[in-house]
Order: structure tokens, then sequence, then C-alpha cells
């Protein structure tokens, strides 16, 4: 089902809301309702996906052509330019573009889409950085953080960082989560970096640094040598503005892009020069509010890092993403700092069709239970024994107050004793990285632990595994509470066997409803699972009439005409789309990037393309009672 909605606006206030602020809602319609809203007559009014233009906002996270948001989109046509319409390459070879650009980088893409996994690209917009000298003193290892112009840089395992910062004679970048160093080793000798990422509180959550002085690629969304500053205004006056505590001036030499006025809440990029570690002076200030042109139409993508919910009082609120609102109708699996991908349609009209949010964190690790030692001066720890340190990056919130969020540590610390407390992180140098730490409104009594499965054990040593080090004790689960990853019952030998095959995947264990088995180091779960690491959070059901959906995980037992995911067996027919990625895989060649029905691939077959144990993405169809794969993505 799409949800839609008109604005009754003419065109001209159509764009300048769009220009502007705006407003997606995603509301509880019938289909009738949806028929009606739209105006559609025959047909389901579906927006198909074949051809249609695109707009995609995001990280690169590959080449051979350009990947953002999943999809690969063909840039042999394309033009690179930079947020002021600067030229940098025209009609770039894969190599052009690789010279230009990185992994991590974020860019705008603007092109069609011919499928889901697939596009061209007609212009690429490079998004300016942040530029600056890393502040003396500032590199924490421990927390992975360091301080640039007076914004505080948030390093994830996911944060590209560039070969020339590896050093070691390294010829490719890496995430940071796949190297053995900590950041302050890693950063020796670095002084000047550029930053790519998304704003978030306090600073930048990074998705790609470079070495500024030593990286080829290096000021590509840069003007001149500027220093660069990107983040939320804040206190604006006639001479300054805050972001994130650092004071930026400006004056009569200073240019305001588009002649904006300043308000509070505003995404802007500030060039400069600091002129202390918490002042800055401005020579050019762009208001980063371009996701769509004036005459754009089709579809959006856009991934980021929601900046703030505002309740509505019903359900759902106000959430802005990228300096941008938008207004949603269920916000209950929302909380600020999440990193997430919004997609959908946005029609010359005004109308708006929102087909998916899903949650794009690297929270892998994520608990509920009862604080059981009280509070320290700068910690508390759960009945599981696990310590939660907050740092500067944890957003912190207690449901059982007014004013609840973005409490400081004092005030938090204040009333955690005893309470319930949602918490996620992911792994960090060897420790936890907390990001959001929550005290519920809530009795229950249960506790739930849910991250990477390691250290795991087989029958003969009573089939155990570890979650943050914390032992998952799974004597009394019955068969039917060991679940896939699409909540199918899947029993324990299938179960183990998946852990085994896929070490490090994402397992949620819970106890009884009572809290018994909650213990300091164990966990006595009465129901374990598969969790994938991006959730959807809403889904309009896709492009076959509601019957079919996406699953994520491991994949076992292959044959040539099925494989089994998640604990159900999903066939295969000749139609059946296989990634370019799979085919190249197996073939050892680059293709054109263009998934290839599986009928068309003799003399492979299934079991020559998948591989046990490996993570694939299947949109199902279930419309026949037994699930077929339309589609498998590496």
């Amino acid at each position: 089902m799409h949800i839609c909605f008109n604005h009754e606006l003419n065109p001209l206030d159509t764009m300048n809301m769009i220009n502007n602020k705006l407003k997606f809602s995603l509301l509880a319609l019938s289909v009738s309702a949806f028929i009606s809203a739209c105006g559609g007559g025959g047909g389901d009014g579906r927006t198909t996906t074949t051809s249609t233009n695109v707009t995609s906002s995001g990280t690169i996270t590959g080449f051979g052509s350009v990947i953002v948001n999943k999809v690969r989109y063909a840039t042999t046509a394309a033009r690179v330019v930079r947020n002021d319409g600067t030229l940098i390459d025209d009609s770039p070879s894969d190599d052009d573009l690789k010279a230009i650009l990185g992994e991590g980088n974020i860019v705008k893409v603007r092109g069609t889409r011919t499928d889901d996994s697939n596009g061209i690209a007609n212009t690429i917009t490079v998004d300016d950085e942040t530029v600056g000298d890393i502040e003396i003193g500032s590199i924490d290892g421990t927390n992975a953080t360091f301080v640039v112009n007076g914004q505080t840089i948030f390093v994830t395992p996911d944060t590209i960082i560039d070969d020339s910062i590896i050093g070691n004679s390294a010829t490719a970048d890496a995430a940071f989560g796949t190297l053995s160093t900590t950041l302050d080793s890693l950063l020796t000798g670095v002084t000047r970096v550029e930053v790519a990422g998304f704003p978030v509180q306090g600073g930048i959550q990074a998705t790609r640094i470079e070495d500024f002085n030593g990286s080829a690629t290096a000021g590509t969304g840069d003007l001149g040598t500027d220093d660069e500053i990107k983040g939320f205004v804040s206190n604006p006056g006639a001479a300054s503005f805050l972001i994130n505590g650092t004071t930026v001036s400006f004056g009569a030499g200073t240019t305001f892009e588009d002649n904006f006025t300043l308000a509070d809440g505003q995404l802007v990029e500030v060039h400069g020069t600091p002129t202390s570690p918490t002042t800055f002076d401005a020579t050019l200030v762009e208001l980063d509010d371009d996701l769509f042109d004036d005459d754009f139409s089709g579809e959006f993508e856009i991934e980021g890092v929601i900046q703030s919910i505002v309740p509505d009082g019903a359900g759902g609120g106000d959430v802005t993403i990228n300096g941008k609102t938008y207004t949603v109708g269920d916000i209950s699996a929302l909380s600020e700092d999440l990193r997430i991908e919004i997609k959908g349609v946005l029609q010359a009209d005004g109308s708006i069709v929102i087909t998916r949010v899903q949650d794009e964190a690297e929270d892998t690790i994520r608990t509920e239970d009862l604080v059981l030692i009280p509070a320290g001066a700068s910690s508390f720890q759960t009945r599981l024994g696990l310590v939660i340190q907050p740092s500067d990056r944890t957003r912190l919130g207690d449901d059982t107050i007014a004013n609840d969020d973005n409490l400081t540590l004092a005030e938090f610390l204040a009333n955690v004793d005893g309470q319930r407390v949602e918490v996620r992180g992911f792994p960090l140098s060897g420790n936890t990285a907390w990001t959001r730490a929550e005290i519920e409104d809530s009795n229950e009594l249960d506790c739930r632990l849910r991250g990477p499965a390691a250290d795991i054990t087989g029958e003969v040593n009573d089939f155990t595994f570890k979650i943050a080090g914390v032992t998952i004790n799974v004597a009394q689960v019955s068969d039917n509470n060991f679940e896939g990853a699409n909540d199918q019952p899947i029993g324990r030998q299938d179960f183990f066997d998946q852990l085994i095959l896929s070490p490090g995947v994402i397992v949620q264990a819970t106890s009884d409803a009572n809290g018994v088995g909650c213990v300091a180091g164990t966990l006595t779960a009465r129901e374990v699972e598969f969790e994938p690491e991006n959730m959807v959070l809403f889904d309009d059901g896709g492009a076959n009439n509601g019957l079919d959906n996406e699953v994520f995980g491991p994949v076992t037992n292959v044959t040539t005409t099925s494989f089994v995911l998640g604990g159900e067996t999903i066939g295969v027919t000749d139609d059946t789309l296989i990634d370019d990625s799979i085919v190249e895989d197996a073939r050892g060649v680059e293709l054109d990037p263009v998934d290839l029905p599986l009928g068309g691939l003799l003399p492979e077959t299934l079991p020559d393309l998948l591989n046990n144990g490996s993570l694939y993405v299947v949109v199902v169809d279930r419309s026949s009672g037994s699930p077929v794969a339309l589609q498998i993505e590496d």
C-alpha cells in the first residue's frame, strides 16, 4: 500500500514548500483512501521504478560505476560537480571517478533508475566537507573521536579511512573497524584532514576521513584552501551564530549564498578561517537545502541522521534529518541520532509517496535491562553485568520525566538507579561505544541483548554463544523459539548451523517475562532470533501488490532450485534476477551493471553463484503460498 497526500497549493507555493521545508506523512490509510486522496481512477495507483527520475543523497559504498543507497548508477554520461555547480569532470570513466571520489564520500546523484538495483546518473554533486587542522591533544583513541574547528568528529566501525592515512604501503581505503589499530595511532603525523559525514549532536558522524595534505582525492568538494565546518545554526545574531559551541563571526565581507536569512536549526556549510579553537571567521555561508530542483519529480532516497523528533501526541511527529523536516505517522521505532534511509516519490504537483524508512545505524549492540549496580560518577551497570559508560557521543534521555531528552550525564545518572534502560552502541577498539542510553517508563522485567554472536559452541558443549561478552544459555529455549531473520521457527540445530557458518551475525536473546536468568555474565534465554543489521522501519509492500518482502541473512542448503534463509526454503525460477556483482564473483570478470535472470546464466547454476553461509538480500514473492525469490542481491 502506498501512502499519499496532496498539498492544496498553487505550483509556486508548492515549489517554495519543497525548497524550504518538506513534510512527508506516513499515514495509516486504506487503499481506497489512497486512491481517493491521489485522485486515482483505474489501476492501483502504484508508481513504478522503470526509467523514473531519481534523486539519491547518501554515501558512496562501492564503485564499478557508483553505488549509493544500494543502487548502482552508471556514470559514463554523468557530470561531476561541486555544490556551486562548478564542473569537476564530465563523462568520467571508473578510473577517473575513483581519482575524484572515494568510498564514504557523500554525494547527490540525479538521474534515472531502471530497476531496484541499477540506474543511470546524469549529475553527481559532491557535498562539501569539514576541513581543518586536528586540534592538538584532541584525539581520543578509546572513544575514537577528535576535534576539528571546534567540531567533534565521531568515528564508527564503518568510517572509511583513506589509504594515505593507513600508511604501511596501503593501496586501498578501508573501514576503521577492519583495522587493527586505535585512532590515536592511526592519526599519528596527520595534521590536517578532510572529513565527510552527517551532522549529529555535538559534531559530525564521519563517513570518510582523508589526509588533506597526502590524499589524491582530498579537496575535490572544497572551494580553495579555506577551512570549513558544517552543522546546525543556533543563536543567530547580527554578526555571529553558533555551530556546536563554535562562534561563527560574519560581516560585510561574508557572502551568504542566495542571500538567505539565518534561523535556528538550519544546516549550513561555512568557509573561512579559525581564529581560536572555538571561534571562526566566515567568508562564505551556504544553506544546505537543495535536495530537489524546482522542476524535479520522481523518486528520492535520502540517507542521514535524525536531528530531532517532535511528537504530535498521537503516535506520530515531525522528524528532522539533514536539516529538513518530515511528518511521520509512527515515530515509535525512531530516535534522535539514529541513522536512517528514507525512500519515496516526489511528484510535480507536490504529492508525496513514502515507500520505505530503514535503519542504517551501525548500532549492532542493543540491550534492555534493569540497572542493578547504583550509578557511579560516570557509569552504571545492568543485571547482565554490562558496564555502561556514556561518552560525548552518547545521547541521554529519560522517559519518566518532562524535558526528557539531551540530558547531561549528571542529570541522567541522578535517576538511573533501579530503572529499566534501553542502551545501544557498537563494538569499537575492543570496547563498546554507546550512542544512546534512555531510561524507560516501563514495568517490564525481562532482559534483552542484541549483537554479533561470538564464541559459538556445538552440541557437545550445550550450544552456547556470547553477545558482548555475555554468555547466552539456550538450554530452556524450545525449538519453536529459535527463530530466523523473518521470525519463522527454525529449530535449535538449524539455528546453530547458521551461527557457525556466519560468525558475527546479529542475534537477539530474550529472557522470560519475569527476568529469571538475567544475572551478571549470563542470560538464560527463552527466545533467540537472527536480526538483520539494517531493519526496515516502514515498508509499503513493494511493487507486487503487497505480496513481496525483502529478507536478509545467511543462506544455507543451496540447491539448483532453492535455498534456505531465515528458516524457510525459498525457491527460484528462470526469471529470478541475480545481482551482477554475484555473477562477477562467480566468473571473475566485470560485467555491465545489470541484474541477470537465472535462466540466462548457463552454465552457472544457483550453487555456482551463492555461497553457503554468505549474506544476501532477497526480495521474496509469497503470492503462490510458497516463497519464490524475485531478486537476489549481494
